[in-house]
């Protein structure tokens, strides 16, 4: 059996999913019977993954699912190991600011997480709890990340569980609700 990295989203600029596929392929020399590379979606990054793949001679190592109905997505994620958000920095140095919705389905999973340590993503996620975190656009970084969890099937399955437990007990939107409610009440206390 393979360990499978996965990636979930539209492939943008600021995914990465482009920097995956190079990482991917550069832990080939070590790892090639030994892991695959599950990418699901599609975007105007495309034609960079595909040129990876055809570069590092890494079809057989990588499926590309294309776009998938949403409903679907938690059995593709199911089917992986280690679950990656490679994310980079904006092009024209301006703050990343989001929620990428991949990070909390990723947590929902009880997955391995490598992910950049980027403003928001970082803020969420907690290095060496619940993922590993990775210097943002360091490609070295994301390749040792990704050697770290496929090593050590122990803290994928720690990190993972602990991922779980946090987007449940902070990230769902019963959650979210719960915050908003007290804030209106502390600002509007005569409503």
């Amino acid at each position: 059996d393979k360990i499978v990295i996965g990636f979930i989203g539209t492939f943008g600029k600021w995914h990465g999913a482009e920097v995956l596929t190079e990482c991917f392929g550069k832990l080939l020399d070590e790892y090639r019977e030994k892991i695959h590379l599950l990418m699901i979606g599609d975007g105007i990054m495309m034609s960079e993954v595909t040129q990876k793949i055809h570069d590092y001679q890494m079809e057989s190592c990588v499926t590309l699912t294309g776009m998938i109905p949403q409903s679907e997505a938690p059995e593709y994620l199911a089917a992986c190991d280690i679950l990656a958000s490679p994310h980079v920095p904006n092009s024209d140095g301006s703050k990343f600011f989001g929620s990428p919705t991949k990070l909390f389905e990723y947590m929902a999973m009880g997955k391995g997480i490598v992910a950049s340590d980027l403003d928001q993503i970082g803020e969420v996620l907690e290095h060496k709890k619940t993922a590993y975190l990775v210097k943002t656009g360091d490609q070295e970084a994301l390749v040792q990340g990704l050697k770290v969890l496929i090593d050590q099937p122990d803290l994928r399955q720690t990190l993972g569980i602990n991922a779980r437990e946090e987007v449940v007990k902070n990230y769902t939107w019963r959650q979210h609700t719960h915050k908003i409610i007290k804030k209106l009440i502390v600002l509007c206390p005569s409503a």
